[in-house]
């Protein structure tokens, strides 16, 4: 590209070196003298030229440098837009050659140049391909605030994170190294989702178009990122496959292990895991994977309605009690919460994990390794006849499983069952689906949980509202009782000027929340479970007059900690897409 547009120079700088044979001349240069002795031909004002050249110089140093490399990142047809840059200078040299004044042709020819500038700022913004994040403007602040960006990205093109694996430090490649590049990209990607406050980065092929899609996880919701060159996407992979102690040769096999990363702020843990597909490697980094299930049972969010009803059933600790979340929402806390809730001192609790999202004090964790143990069925039955006291089995991965657990020592045993399902209903049904047999399962289930996680707004920008009496129907609460909800803001006033949120970087939510459907399985609901009555299972839990998940949602919306959108995303129903994905 930088050669193709040097070359267009050449007409315009062959004006300061005419020569010819007699007569003044016209064009841009506005004249010529020439002496008696018909000696070369000189141009009377040299700086002439010379304005022109430095309009070109301008054009093409944008063009270069930020256009061409803004047409490659987001794919508008890098070869198209040189074509038409080079069209432009073309005929801008054209108009200043023909044009018979200079001051007719200079305002022309920079004309030419500016409108091949503006026509391609106006159609990359109207592309969808570019994100709506990456959208130019040109308000002078947005300018200011751009040039700032990227200073600071400027800034940060140098390694500053530190890496400790199982081998201690991990050495800082030298900088004129090709490693200390993958260095400095691995520590970009991993300030972009601290700035962003995600607690999971996910990195994956995209599919055939040789790319690789990166995403943050914030607050329980997707964010994705600018595609990564595959190279790049590898080479930042194996990074961090070598800095954790992973074997980098091992493209197959699921590899998982735990990364220190030392900052100003502290120190955190990085678990990396990385797997083969089909399309290629994929990576998965999960921050502080033990914070994010440390939870007591008084910190989930359960409703102080509800709160009586889950005591009930810990203290009880008997029978199956199943825990029920769709992925991505909380199941593996509330699990983990429940054995905290029991007194490893004086009981045997014991857990059935493939993959242990953190130790837990006092507990046997005992870990399912589907390549080197027996059935994951025949794994539960060992460890239940071992008569423990309470026993979470994370998964129910099929109907062998089930059955298993249906014909425990349920006078001893409480057992937490972790399954996906939508609501408590779900859960129930899927149970019974599985165990196949009516009696053993309403004679063995003795309470169900099920949840979905909420976001909080943001405390610091939250927006104070009156709902319409036509809302508050909607959402089941009566006229007159609520009178202002909250909604999503995003940004504070600082010195009567708005300003992106300092806490929520702008998204308006800050952290989770779970919110739950609670019952204890009575003598009416276990008769409706013999006699396979759905229905009469629905009116069993209904009598009980405790919140459903959107009721307790509606709840935490009334009292400002969520927003209304927010109770309808989590509550409506998923579409025929997710739940392909959910079983997947």
């Amino acid at each position: 590209m930088i050669d193709t547009l040097v070359s267009t120079l050449d007409p315009l700088l062959s004006l300061a070196q005419l020569r010819g044979g007699g007569g003044g001349g016209a064009g841009a240069g506005g004249g010529f003298s020439s002496n008696a002795g018909g000696e070369s031909l000189v141009l009377v004002s040299w700086w002439k030229p010379l304005v022109l050249f430095a309009g070109f110089v301008g054009w093409a140093w944008v063009v270069a440098t930020i256009y061409d490399k803004d047409a490659a990142r987001f794919y508008l047809g890098r070869r198209k837009w040189n074509l038409i840059h080079v069209v432009f200078a073309v005929g801008a040299i054209a108009t200043g050659l023909l044009l018979p004044s200079f001051w007719i042709a200079a305002p022309a020819f920079l004309g030419i140049l500016g409108a091949d500038l503006v026509l391609y700022a106006l159609k990359r913004n109207t592309d969808s391909r570019v994100p709506a994040g990456q959208k130019w403007s040109f308000d002078l602040d947005n300018i200011k605030q751009a040039r700032a960006d990227r200073q600071k990205e400027k800034l940060q093109r140098s390694v500053s994170l530190e890496f400790r694996g199982p081998a201690g430090l991990v050495a800082v490649p030298p900088r004129e190294s090709a490693e200390y590049q993958i260095r400095v990209a691995a520590e970009t990607v991993l300030r972009e989702a601290v700035d962003a406050r995600a607690s999971r980065i996910d990195i994956a092929p995209a599919g055939d178009n040789g790319k690789y899609a990166m995403g943050l996880m914030v607050d329980g919701v997707r964010q994705m990122l600018d595609p990564l060159p595959s190279d790049q996407a590898l080479a930042i992979i194996d990074f961090f496959k070598g800095a954790s102690g992973l074997d980098i040769a091992d493209r197959r096999r699921k590899l998982r292990a735990d990364l220190g990363l030392e900052q100003a702020g502290g120190r955190r843990t990085l678990r990396i895991t990385t797997a083969g597909g089909s399309k290629g490697v994929n990576l998965t980094i999960l921050f502080d994977p033990a914070e994010q299930v440390h939870f007591n049972i008084d910190e989930l969010g359960v409703l102080d309605s509800q709160m009586g009803e889950l005591k009930s059933i810990i203290q009880e600790s008997q029978g199956v009690v199943l825990v029920a979340a769709p992925p991505m929402n909380g199941r593996t806390a509330t699990l983990y919460a429940l054995l905290r809730a029991a007194d490893p001192y004086t009981s045997n609790v014991q857990s059935i994990e493939t993959e242990p999202a953190a130790p837990i004090e006092g507990v046997r964790q005992n870990v399912f390794d589907p390549f080197a143990d027996a059935e994951y069925s025949t794994t539960v039955r060992s460890i239940l006849r071992r008569d423990p006291d309470v026993v979470a089995v994370a998964e129910l991965p099929d109907a062998t499983t089930a059955i298993e657990i249906s014909q425990a020592d349920h006078e001893r045993t409480r057992t937490y069952v972790g399954l996906r399902a939508e609501n408590a209903l779900v859960a129930v049904q899927t149970y019974l689906k599985a165990v196949g047999d009516l009696e053993k399962a309403a004679t063995s289930l003795h309470g169900v949980i099920a949840q979905r996680l909420v976001r909080k707004l943001c405390l610091n920008c939250r927006v104070e509202y009156a709902p319409s009496p036509e809302l508050l129907k909607k959402l089941g609460v009566p006229a007159g009782k609520v009178s202002h909800l909250y909604k999503k803001g995003g940004q504070v006033l600082i010195k009567n000027k708005p300003e992106v949120c300092p806490v929520c970087k702008g998204a308006g939510f800050f952290g989770q929340e779970g919110v739950f459907e609670i019952f204890v399985i009575d003598d009416d609901a276990r008769a409706a479970i013999r006699a396979g009555d759905l229905a009469g299972l629905r009116s069993a839990l209904r009598k009980k007059r405790l919140p459903s998940i959107q009721e307790a949602s509606v709840q935490k919306a009334v009292r400002g900690l969520t927003s209304v959108e927010e109770v309808a995303r989590v509550t409506s129903p998923p579409k025929k897409k997710d739940k392909a994905a959910a079983t997947s």
